[in-house]
């Protein structure tokens, strides 16, 4: 059994300057999957969008309630240093992972996200907006300093942790996402060697179900109404596998690099908060000095 799964289409579109490094060569099937992902996307917003204009909805309540979601969820990690531009970048890594996972479900469709880049590119993205924020809200000096603690020496060390994230939140979603990619195949391909009795069987099953549940109550016959739900089960068990590694295993993954993302923007947002508690206790002593003095 062989699985290509690592088989890419490359172009390299610098190597008639000599540059033939894989680094700088384009993956045709990933960026064809990723423009089809983000078509996905930007249709379901429309598509919500004409959904919320009526009332009660169950679309348009679903569509809320995942936005209100990840909306408390950034206002209780970023508390008093919520805006809405650290709402607008986590929600967008959200729906684009999973819209990138998720796009695996069209036939002939593979996951973008079954791509290291593209998951190296999700996770230097999040890691270079979390190190523009701390630049932007402690400055420059404040951020080289906390590479420096607890002792200069150690600077080396806390730029490869720093620099660690990015590798973390990469290769975990595509660990996983490849993971799940695996399986399907070597159950595809497994499939595939029985593929004609496979259609012959789902093609008997579904054919007689509907003749027999049309002249017979299947409800009376429990044996028979058990057995032809048992045959059903397993007609629809390929496409019910591939429904959970596509939807449930892509959401997971989805949630945990937003989550991971979370968690280092609002770190690097509360070091302003301990700077500021830090002067306001040396500000409350100064003050009780004088007062004594008094």
């Amino acid at each position: 059994m062989k699985i290509e799964i690592f088989s890419e289409k490359v172009v390299k579109p610098f190597e008639f300057l000599g540059l033939k490094s894989e680094f700088l060569g384009v993956h045709i099937e990933t960026l064809a999957f990723t423009w089809l992902a983000m078509i996905l996307l930007f249709s379901a917003v429309l598509i919500m969008k004409y959904f919320l204009k009526k009332k009660l909805n169950p679309v348009a309540l679903i569509f809320e309630q995942a936005v209100n979601f990840l909306d408390n969820l950034c206002k209780e990690s970023f508390a008093s240093h919520f805006k809405y531009e650290y709402f607008s970048f986590v929600s967008t890594i959200f729906f684009f992972t999973l819209s990138c996972c998720i796009v695996g479900l069209l036939p002939f469709v593979e996951e973008a996200t079954k791509d290291l880049n593209t998951t190296f590119a999700l996770g230097s993205m999040s890691f270079l907006y979390v190190q523009y924020q701390k630049i932007r809200n402690h400055g420059f000096l404040e951020f080289f300093k906390e590479f420096t603690q607890p002792f200069f020496v150690l600077l080396p060390l806390n730029v490869v942790g720093e620099l660690a994230k990015v590798a973390s939140m990469s290769l975990r979603l595509f660990g996983n996402i490849l993971g799940g990619a695996i399986i399907f195949l070597i159950l595809r391909n497994f499939l595939s060697v029985y593929k004609f009795h496979f259609i012959i069987f789902c093609s008997v099953v579904l054919v007689t179900y509907f003749i027999v549940n049309k002249f017979i109550d299947l409800k009376k016959y429990k044996i028979l109404n058990f057995l032809y739900k048992m045959l059903l089960i397993l007609t629809f068990a390929v496409a019910g596998i591939q429904m959970f590694f596509g939807i449930f295993e892509g959401f997971i993954q989805s949630f945990v690099l937003t989550m991971l993302t979370i968690t280092y923007l609002s770190v690097a947002l509360g070091q302003e908060s301990d700077s500021d508690h830090k002067h306001v206790d040396h500000d409350t002593k100064l003050d009780a000095k004088e007062l004594v003095k008094g």
